[in-house]
């Protein structure tokens, strides 16, 4: 039943060097690319993710994990979907899904179809990121729709200034469009893993929305001009010089999972 990529084994060695960090309150994302190979269908993927489904929810419900989802890609080349497990301890991520959890849950014939899981699709790389910042209405619990993905390079020299940037100042502004009703979340995360100089991006913000219609609509400017003083709004607009970025992805959401309300 482990699902293990190389990746994440790495992950179980940068668990240990950062206990210190996790003691305190951050949230973690493991973010798998999937494609569907030649000979399989979405259709033959989804019902494949409803019977692992399963799996998350017990282990969502055991207080491992805090959230999966799978998302649909509109526009990610090969990536014709994405899964996104959330957790609170980098220690969680080492051991997703204890045996304890798998115990009775399947049938053998259910456990036959979940062993062809390689078949069904083809998982193209897996990432670690943290939350810094985020912004939200009602997500919690509830299904998020339409998110924009968008992926960040800093410009060289000026990592640190783009940080500060998106975490003081553009949360400043998306909480408001949030608290507007204009968007119904918004959240800002580096990549931990894999990382590097050389890296194609190395954060994404996601902005999410009801659906498209709702992304579309034009962005009240008195937004953030109460959000922000005269020299913040200033500072704010010269964020072109401080990052680049490399792409936008639209996802749509298919399947999720959060613990079981008691």
């Amino acid at each position: 039943m482990k699902r293990f990529s190389k990746v994440l084994l790495l992950l179980c060695i940068l668990g240990a060097a950062s206990a210190a960090r996790a003691q305190q309150e951050h949230l973690y994302a493991v973010i798998d690319y999937m494609h569907i190979p030649d000979g399989k269908t979405q259709q033959d993927y989804i019902a494949l993710e409803k019977l692992w489904q399963r799996l998350h929810q017990k282990a969502a419900d055991a207080g491992i994990c805090r959230a999966w989802y799978l998302n649909r890609v509109e526009n990610g080349g090969r990536n014709d979907f994405v899964t996104i497990r959330v957790y609170d301890s980098l220690n969680k991520i080492a051991d997703p899904w204890p045996e304890s959890l798998t115990k009775g849950l399947f049938t053998s014939q259910e456990e036959a179809q979940m062993g062809q899981t390689e078949q069904v699709r083809n998982l193209t790389h897996s990432e670690l990121w943290e939350v810094e910042a985020s912004a939200l209405s009602k997500l919690e619990g509830e299904s998020q729709h339409y998110s924009s993905i968008n992926f960040m390079k800093p410009t060289p020299g000026k990592t640190g200034d783009y940080y500060k940037m998106e975490k003081g100042l553009f949360s400043k502004i998306h909480k408001a469009r949030v608290d507007a009703g204009q968007m119904d979340g918004w959240y800002f995360l580096s990549r931990m893993f894999p990382s590097g100089y050389d890296a194609e991006y190395d954060f994404i913000t996601v902005d999410v929305y009801l659906d498209k219609a709702a992304s579309q609509k034009q962005i009240d400017a008195k937004i953030f001009e109460n959000a922000l003083s005269k020299e913040e709004l200033a500072k704010a607009n010269t964020v072109q010089e401080l990052r680049t970025v490399v792409r936008r992805e639209i996802w749509h959401s298919v399947l999720r999972v959060v613990p079981s309300k008691k």
